[in-house]
């Protein structure tokens, strides 16, 4: 790699987001020995129909070290994953409380979408029924306008959502 004792690479791409929902357009443009050379390569691309449409500063320019993993060192989750698990916590919880709806239609209600929030950050982390009851309890607390609710009440939904092993799922 011409001269260069830190064994990097320069990636040089072009960015931007368009649209309404911000769609996002990257164009992958080289790999280079150096960060003067990935430049040099900048300015000829902006001389371009279609770059030139735009600021330098939609260029970037991203070095990389040689040989090192540096990304998903820890693998990855699908988001439809993700969703899918969400919405079975929000079955667990409509069965729980006598909920006769779909998930999507109980995310109308804000509150408990956000209870629901709550618990789905933790799910993944938390083994034991009581710890996860306990943080179900706080959240509702926080959430939802009910007090009626013992602990044995929220022993039972942290029971029935462990039972699920959300936390095997993605280690």
């Amino acid at each position: 790699m011409d001269n260069n004792l830190d064994n990097k690479m320069y990636l040089l791409y072009h960015m931007y987001e368009y649209g309404e929902d911000e769609y996002e357009e990257i164009k992958f443009l080289g790999i280079y020995s150096s960060e003067q050379e990935a430049s040099n390569a900048m300015e000829r691309y902006y001389k371009l129909p279609g770059f030139k449409e735009y600021p330098k500063e939609f260029f970037i320019i991203d070095d990389h070290v040689v040989n090192e993993d540096t990304y998903w060192k820890e693998g990855f989750v699908n988001t439809a994953d993700l969703d899918e698990d969400f919405e079975i916590l929000t079955e667990c919880f409509n069965k729980w409380l006598g909920i006769n709806k779909n998930p999507r239609e109980s995310w109308d209600n804000n509150r408990y979408y956000n209870l629901l929030c709550k618990v789905n950050e933790v799910m993944y982390k938390i083994k034991d029924i009581r710890e996860l009851a306990e943080h179900i309890q706080k959240a509702w607390s926080i959430w939802i306008d009910d007090n009626t609710k013992s602990f044995d009440d929220y022993i039972e939904i942290a029971s029935t959502i462990i039972s699920k092993k959300f936390y095997n799922k993605y280690t």
